[in-house]
């Protein structure tokens, strides 16, 4: 079998499968291997299709040959592929065939390029790969579930940070490992509509999107990284559920054409890129978010300045220590104003930080529109947990809400649930643009809230 190709289409295909590191097929060390299946589609236009399959992954991406003579399978090593992404944009041949030989079949792959590439190397039995073919050709039956790929990745990546990390690695529950969009299917997720939702059984992140809505979604933690770099690359997307618990998302490519009166017409039709999952995992059983009504601190402060003073008290602190003491002072009497500041006691002294003025949440008016209780209040935190919840909001300023709770046997010093609201703005194209730029290209908000618990 040989084919001949623009070495830029190979490239650009590759870009995709390389999202799935591909399992190794024998022993040996680097024996893993990407699959090529050369054949003809439905319009007798010559293709080929690369699959690099890892242990629960399979990623496809296909692109236009200028000629093909013969049809078949062939496979070449991952770390020879390799050098593909390295030859000039000329005209590449590969010619794939089987020897026989006194200890059985020999199978060769044979490259050149106009510009000189030469390369001829054995390689592995094709039949050592699966595609993933036959499966997605049943999962296109079913109804697809079409989402922003902008948004949907930016959701993705903003809910990792969230997930259990390798210190809880076997401490939680098998469904805290996932991410997962709640839709009306279940009574139990019918609230969170439209969320999509991770914790590590501490801390919570939820994103609620209404075009998330009714597009139940649930993925492993494991999937997840290569999910979002997968959307990275796509135009838009479709997800399918598929036979054996799989699930396929689809670049899907916008196509525009004329009709007979000359009108523009634009179509979304599913591109020649896969990334397919195992979805065999437990979901959340059911949706939580207590109501906005239960925050009796509803602080607005700057992003910086309040990381600034946490950082400071943290170098202040005993090193072994993961904890410190947000102290809010309603009415500073050095400022007149509403404060923050962390501190700690220890053996050798009290440590306090600098002063982080705050305000009250108001409206465009400047009126205030969630006051504060007119008190001050304090409760410890742990460093890393309230740094997730601060670092990654968008914009200069950040919402911190503090619901306080009241001591009881359980908690004999009381504490605290605290929270940062996010309102997110996005364009057509699924981008976060400036609330403030006057450009009109909000097309929609998300609400973004990162929850964490005190300390005792």
């Amino acid at each position: 079998m040989q084919l001949k190709f623009k070495a830029s289409k190979l490239i650009e295909a590759l870009d995709f499968v390389s999202i799935v590191d591909p399992r190794a097929l024998t022993a040996q060390q680097n024996s893993a291997a990407y699959l090529f299946n050369c054949n003809r589609d439905k319009d007798g236009k010559p293709v080929c299709r690369i699959y690099s399959r890892g242990p629960d992954q399979v990623a496809r991406a296909g692109f236009e040959l200028d000629e093909l003579d013969g049809e078949g399978l062939f496979t070449m090593p991952s770390t020879h592929v390799s050098m593909l992404r390295e030859i000039p944009d000329d005209t590449v041949t590969i010619e794939a065939r089987t020897e026989n030989k006194s200890d059985g079949e020999a199978f060769v792959v044979a490259v050149r390029s106009t510009s000189g590439t030469k390369y001829e190397h054995t390689t592995y039995d094709p039949r050592l790969i699966s595609p993933c073919d036959k499966d997605f050709e049943t999962a296109l039956k079913s109804t697809p579930v079409e989402y922003n790929v902008g948004v949907l990745r930016e959701a993705l990546n903003m809910a990792r940070p969230f997930l259990p990390g390798t210190d809880k690695k076997g401490d939680v529950a098998e469904h805290f490992n996932t991410i997962q969009i709640f839709d009306q299917t279940n009574p139990d997720w019918a609230k969170g509509d439209g969320n999509l939702f991770c914790s590590d059984a501490s801390r919570a992140f939820y994103f609620e999107f209404d075009d998330f809505k009714n597009k139940g979604f649930t993925i492993h933690m494991r999937h997840v990284g290569k999910l979002a770099d997968f959307l990275g690359k796509c135009e838009g997307v479709r997800i399918y559920h598929g036979p054996n618990q799989l699930n396929f998302a689809v670049n899907v490519n916008t196509v525009k054409t004329k009709d007979a009166e000359g009108k523009e017409q634009v179509e979304h039709v599913n591109g020649d890129q896969i990334f397919c999952w195992n979805a065999a995992i437990k979901a959340h059983t059911r949706y939580a978010y207590y109501s906005l009504s239960r925050d009796k601190y509803v602080i607005i402060a700057p992003k910086s300045t309040l990381l600034k003073a946490l950082k400071q008290a943290q170098i202040l602190i005993d090193q072994k220590q993961d904890r410190v003491k947000l102290y809010y002072t309603h009415k500073n009497e050095q400022t007149g104003s509403h404060t923050i500041h962390f501190g700690t006691s220890e053996s050798a002294g009290k440590i306090e930080s600098f002063l982080v003025t705050t305000d009250d949440k108001k409206d465009a008016a400047g009126n205030v529109i969630e006051p504060s209780l007119e008190e001050d209040f304090d409760c410890y935190v742990n460093l890393d947990n309230f740094r997730s919840i601060i670092q990654d909001a968008i914009g200069n300023l950040v919402e911190l809400r503090i619901s306080p709770i009241a001591k009881d046997e359980a908690r004999p010093r009381g504490g605290a649930m605290l929270r940062t609201i996010d309102e997110i703005p996005f364009d057509v194209n699924g981008k976060i643009v400036s609330m403030g730029d006057g450009s009109g290209t909000v097309r929609f908000k998300c609400k973004v809230t990162r929850f964490m618990p005190s300390t005792v």
